[in-house]
């Protein structure tokens, strides 16, 4: 009776299961395919970056 109950859960839970990881695949934000910067353009977290300071060596 315990392996008909447990045959029985698998064959719900597993689909119910296999449903939602569908529905959660199929409803995900799409990647970004490109940043939408041209050739040779810095992005701004980049450029905005402060210099570093140098320590120089005493004279």
């Amino acid at each position: 009776m315990v392996d008909f109950v447990a045959l029985l859960a698998m064959c719900v839970v597993l689909p119910v299961a296999g449903a939602t990881m569908l529905k959660m695949w199929q409803t995900r934000p799409p990647r970004r395919r490109h940043s939408g910067l041209a050739v040779g353009q810095i992005p701004q977290p980049l450029r905005r970056r402060a210099p570093m300071a140098v320590r120089r060596a005493a004279a």
